[in-house]
């Protein structure tokens, strides 16, 4: 395993206004040390400062690929930052995060996302769902029922697609890394800010994807989604609906 060598620091315009955390408390666990209630937006719009910083980085065989074409040159990607190493590890403090797709559209049909420890010896999490066919994001949650994530642990995801209904064992797949890490030390009304300066990506995320799909005709919840994408390094998908969330 190397290290990524270089900080980047990237200034996200992710304006929050406050909304109610109906399903937050589902998709992101209490132990990730995340705001609940009123105290995850601010009632102001305010920003953040998203900071990737040392990123460690995982070569694998055959074992990472951030985007995969899926016919007529459509790309089944992750939605992580883009990232010069074979394999960024993206961090979270959730036992049970939830991880972000993008899909193309697609005939429906069924998809397969699995998790596995770090070796790639033991698989933590296997589930088959339908997709919708239409394209936008896709997140799908690590429910309850699966092992926690240990901190200090390294994951590799991976989620495969049948690009032609005709032709269901031709798939395409994509895949990442996450490790869980403890959750950093904040003041009580500022602990989103704190998780976007200390690069915790998958926490990030998910309250901002949340946020679009609860909200898909809300313009500010929009324009969060567009702000952390861009300075994300993901502008591809700053337009992108959250079209599905998976919860198994």
């Amino acid at each position: 395993m190397s290290l990524c060598q270089g900080i980047k620091v990237i200034s996200i315009a992710a304006l929050f206004s406050a909304i109610a955390l109906v399903d937050f408390a589902t998709l992101i666990q209490p132990t990730s040390a995340l705001p609940t209630g009123s105290n995850v937006m601010a009632a102001g719009r305010r920003r953040l400062s998203f900071r990737t910083g040392v990123r460690p980085s995982l070569y694998r065989v055959g074992g990472f690929s951030r985007g995969s074409e899926c016919g007529n040159q459509q790309t089944l990607t992750a939605v992580v930052p883009p990232s010069a190493q074979n394999a960024a590890v993206d961090k979270t403090t959730a036992t049970h995060p939830t991880f972000f797709v993008y899909l193309p559209s697609l005939p429906v049909g069924n998809a397969q996302f699995t998790l596995q420890d770090e070796a790639g010896g033991k698989e933590l999490y296997n589930v088959n769902f339908k997709v919708t066919g239409k394209p936008g994001i896709v997140g799908i949650s690590l429910p309850s029922s699966a092992p926690d994530l240990q901190v200090g642990q390294k994951y590799f995801w991976q989620m495969a697609v049948a690009c032609d209904v005709n032709q269901p064992s031709k798939l395409s797949s994509i895949s990442s890394w996450v490790e869980r890490v403890a959750p950093p030390v904040a003041a009580k009304d500022d602990r989103i800010s704190t998780l976007a300066e200390q690069g915790i990506w998958y926490d990030v995320v998910t309250l901002v994807a949340l946020q679009r799909y609860q909200k898909p005709d809300d313009r500010a919840a929009a324009e969060d989604w567009e702000a952390l994408m861009q300075d994300a390094g993901l502008p591809q998908f700053k337009q992108s609906a959250i079209v599905q969330i998976v919860k198994k």
